[in-house]
């Protein structure tokens, strides 16, 4: 595959429409990966590959990132649980981000809500939904003894 790189000489109207376009694509090509994802996981093909687990695989075969691999396997789960996060990734109506900050929240019951709420909205922005869902309670106030200063720490030697 080589890259255009006569973009320059492009009208900016093309290369907008163009730009859009290559979106649109890349958004379904991601819905299709993740769904892939999903399926090798299931029936476990990663095995093929001598990989230990779906995130070795994505690691070590197809050279994903870590962040990556985490991102895209996650997506993968939320999605054979619930089908229509493929269609919205593919449509853009929700990213790759904010999928994985909502599945361990989706249920069943609150599915359709959640997901209108979330559409085309930032990852701060679904985060912040996520935290009016199931807030965190303040980290409580704590002191601590600090040790006392030119007194070396009593640490013992283990013997062999």
């Amino acid at each position: 595959m080589s890259i255009d790189h006569s973009l320059q000489t492009l009208p900016d109207d093309e290369v907008l429409r163009r730009l859009s376009g290559l979106v649109q694509l890349g958004r379904r090509n991601e819905a299709e990966l993740v769904a892939h994802l999903a399926e090798v996981d299931e029936r476990r093909l990663y095995t093929r590959s001598a990989a230990p687990s779906l995130f070795a695989y994505c690691t070590e075969v197809l050279h994903f990132s870590e962040p990556e691999a985490c991102l895209r396997i996650a997506v993968a789960r939320a999605s054979k649980r619930h089908p229509v996060l493929l269609t919205m990734l593919a449509e853009g109506g929700i990213h790759l981000s904010g999928i994985a900050t909502l599945a361990p929240h989706l249920t069943a019951e609150n599915r359709d809500e959640l997901l209108a709420r979330a559409t085309h909205r930032s990852k701060r922005e679904i985060e912040e939904l996520v935290a009016e869902l199931s807030p965190r309670a303040d980290v409580p106030d704590g002191i601590r003894r600090l040790p006392r200063q030119g007194r070396p720490g009593r640490w013992r030697r283990r013997r062999r």
